[in-house]
């Protein structure tokens, strides 16, 4: 159940940026290739991870724990500047970019031992659903810098962190 509830929080940054995206042309081969990236950066995050974990297996649950954290805190600093860089970026590129926070997260998933396979499917069909529903519907959900919801999954992460290194 962590695995899915991750999988939700990873992915709600597709939301924000898509729903800024006024695309006309292109929408669901966008959504498509991210959906293909937030399925192969857990993959290969999860292999990372499972080699770290063999190889520094002493302290991976606290590096694990400690990743997780950086990566709520960096959600929680983020620059408002995303409406600006939306506008001037390749589309493909700001795939990738939304993409790249769920290689981190299997990573200290990998060295928890969680069930790779729960949040790589569980990222790919939300990943898939949220961004169809943005790049399509984006203008209707009224999101104007996602600041609130940046909040809140930074928040989670970092707990999520916390919780791993003591636990």
């Amino acid at each position: 159940m962590v695995e899915i509830f991750a999988a939700c929080i990873t992915t709600i940054d597709v939301v924000i940026v898509f729903s800024l995206l006024r695309l006309r042309k292109g929408r669901l081969p966008i959504a498509i290739w991210t959906t293909f990236l937030n399925i192969l950066f857990p993959f290969v995050g999860f292999l990372v991870g499972d080699w770290s974990t063999g190889f520094l297996s002493t302290w991976s649950g606290l590096l694990s724990g400690i990743l997780l954290s950086m990566i709520g805190i960096h959600m929680i600093l983020h620059d408002d500047d995303t409406s600006e860089a939306v506008r001037v970026v390749n589309p493909v590129l700001i795939a990738l970019a939304v993409s790249l926070d769920t290689f981190s997260v299997s990573v200290s998933f990998g060295m928890l031992q969680l069930n790779k396979f729960l949040f790589i499917l569980s990222s790919g069909l939300l990943t898939l659903v949220f961004s169809c529903t943005a790049l399509y519907y984006g203008r209707y959900l009224s999101i104007k810098n996602g600041k609130i919801l940046r909040w809140i999954c930074g928040l989670s992460l970092f707990g999520m962190g916390v919780i791993s290194c003591f636990g």
